[in-house]
C-alpha cells in the first residue's frame, strides 16, 4: 500500500479530456440536426456508448478513484491559497507546492493524507474540519512528527457487525480485545472501563448485552447494578450464572462495597507476590477478572438516600481509578453526559472508551469528549445504534460508530 505523490498538474489532463469530449459530442449533435445524417447519427450513438462504458467501468478502476482523492486535495490548496507563485513573464509558476501524499487502507478504513511542514509562512495544520468538508468524509485522527502532520479520515461510511448466532461473537482472549465493528476494536485492559451515554431508544441496552456476551465468553464475571429494573436486562442478566444482578439500593450498595473490598484484598496479594517475585508491568497476576456496569447512573442519585449515594459512588470512582491492575473493570450507562451525574472529575478523566449514541447536546458533547469536541455531530440521523466514540491514547478525536446488529434472540 504505497502513497500517492500529489502535484500541482496532476490529472489535470483529465479535465481537458472532459472538454474535449464534450465539444466534440456537441459538434456531432449539431451536425446530425443539420445534416440528418444517419452516419453522423451513429457517431453521436457512439460516443454516447463511449460515455456511458467510462462512467460504469472505468470511475471504478484504481487510477481514477485515485484521481479523485488527488483532484480534491488539489482543489483544497489551491481554494485555499496553500502555495505560493510568483510571475515569470506571462506565465504563473509555483515557487512552493505543498509535499504532500495520501494513501487509503482499506483493511483499517482509514484514508491518511500527510503534509510535510514546510517551515515558511504557509500553516498546514489544523486543516482536518475543512478537509473533512472538502472529501465529506470524518476526520478520525491528527498526527504530528518531527516535520510532518498526517491526517486520517474514514474511507468509507462505516458498517454494523452482524450477530446472527452465538459462534458470530469472537471474543479474543489472548489479546484481551473486543471487536465493536469490521474496523473498530476495543482492547480493555489498554484501554480500561468504558461509559455508554445515549436517549431512550438510541440502542444502549442492545449494545451493553453485546458487550456482557463477549465478556462472559472471555471468562469474566459480571456485576450489572440496573436502579430502573430494564425487564429485558433483567431476563437477560438471570439467565446466566456468571451474572449477579441487582436493582435495590441496599443491595447494589452491598455488591459494590464487596467489589471495593476485593480490590483491597488483591492490592495486598499483589503486594505480597511483588516481594517474593520479579512480575513484569502490566500483569493481571491471574485474577478471576470482574466487571462491574453501572445502568443509568442518573437514577442513583435520584433514588439513592444522600449517605448512600456518595459512599457508593466514592467506591465506583475507586474501582475505575484502581481497579485495572487488580482485573476489576467498570462501565457506566447513562442518559445524559452532564457532570452533575458522573460524581467528580476523577470518574470521567479515567475511563478509557467513551461511546455517545444517538442525537445529544453540545454540552453533552463537551462532557463527555472534551471541550474541543463539543460542536461534533453524530450525522447518521435516526439510525438506531449510531454515534460517535474515543479510546483513550488511540484515538485523537472521536469517529463515527455503529453499534452492533443483533438478530433476535440470539443473545438470550
Amino acid at each position: 500500500m504505497k502513497y500517492h505523490k500529489v502535484k500541482p498538474y496532476s490529472f489535470r489532463w483529465l479535465k481537458w479530456l472532459y472538454i474535449l469530449y464534450g465539444v466534440i459530442l456537441a459538434f456531432l449533435t449539431i451536425s446530425y440536426l443539420v445534416t440528418k445524417s444517419n452516419k453522423t447519427l451513429l457517431e453521436v450513438m457512439a460516443l454516447c456508448a463511449g460515455g456511458i462504458i467510462y462512467v460504469v467501468f472505468i470511475r471504478r478502476m484504481k487510477w481514477y478513484k485515485a484521481s479523485k482523492f488527488t483532484r480534491l486535495i488539489q482543489k483544497h490548496i489551491e481554494e485555499n491559497s496553500l502555495f505560493e507563485t510568483q510571475q515569470k513573464g506571462r506565465r504563473t509558476v509555483y515557487t512552493f507546492y505543498p509535499n504532500v501524499e495520501w494513501k487509503a487502507d482499506k483493511e483499517n478504513n482509514t484514508l491518511y493524507i500527510r503534509f510535510e511542514l514546510p517551515g515558511n509562512k504557509i500553516n498546514l495544520r489544523g486543516l482536518e474540519r475543512n478537509l473533512a468538508d472538502r472529501l465529506k468524509r470524518i476526520c478520525l485522527n491528527v498526527y504530528e512528527t518531527y516535520g510532518s502532520i498526517e491526517y486520517s479520515f474514514q474511507l468509507n461510511k462505516e458498517n454494523r457487525l452482524i450477530i446472527s448466532s452465538k459462534e458470530d461473537i469472537q471474543a479474543d482472549d489472548e489479546n484481551k480485545s473486543i471487536a465493536l465493528s469490521p474496523s473498530f476494536t476495543w482492547k480493555y485492559r489498554d484501554v480500561p472501563h468504558f461509559v455508554i451515554v445515549g436517549t431512550t431508544g438510541s440502542g444502549k441496552t442492545t449494545f451493553t448485552r453485546f458487550i456482557i456476551a463477549n465478556l462472559l465468553k472471555q471468562g469474566f464475571r459480571v456485576l450489572y447494578l440496573d436502579v430502573k429494573r430494564d425487564v429485558e436486562m433483567e431476563c437477560f442478566c438471570r439467565g446466566n450464572i456468571a451474572i449477579t444482578y441487582a436493582y435495590e439500593p441496599s443491595h447494589i450498595a452491598k455488591e459494590v462495597a464487596d467489589i471495593a473490598d476485593e480490590i483491597h484484598t488483591r492490592k495486598k496479594s499483589i503486594n505480597d507476590m511483588e516481594q517474593e517475585y520479579d512480575v513484569e508491568k502490566g500483569h493481571d497476576y491471574n485474577f478471576n477478572p470482574v466487571f462491574v456496569i453501572c445502568d443509568e447512573i442518573i437514577l442513583m442519585k435520584l433514588v439513592f438516600p444522600d449517605k448512600l449515594y456518595k459512599e457508593t459512588i466514592a467506591q465506583i470512582n475507586s474501582i475505575i481509578v484502581s481497579g485495572r491492575s487488580r482485573n476489576i473493570f467498570a462501565g457506566l450507562i447513562s442518559q445524559s453526559g452532564l457532570a452533575e451525574y458522573f460524581g467528580n472529575s476523577g470518574i470521567r478523566g479515567n475511563i478509557g472508551l467513551k461511546v455517545a449514541l444517538g442525537q445529544l447536546t453540545s454540552s453533552e458533547y463537551r462532557m463527555i469528549f472534551g471541550e474541543e469536541f463539543s460542536d461534533i455531530k453524530n450525522l447518521r440521523y435516526n439510525e438506531i445504534g449510531s454515534g460517535l466514540i474515543i479510546r483513550h491514547s488511540v484515538d485523537s478525536r472521536p469517529r463515527e460508530f455503529v453499534s452492533p446488529y443483533i438478530e433476535q434472540g440470539v443473545l438470550d
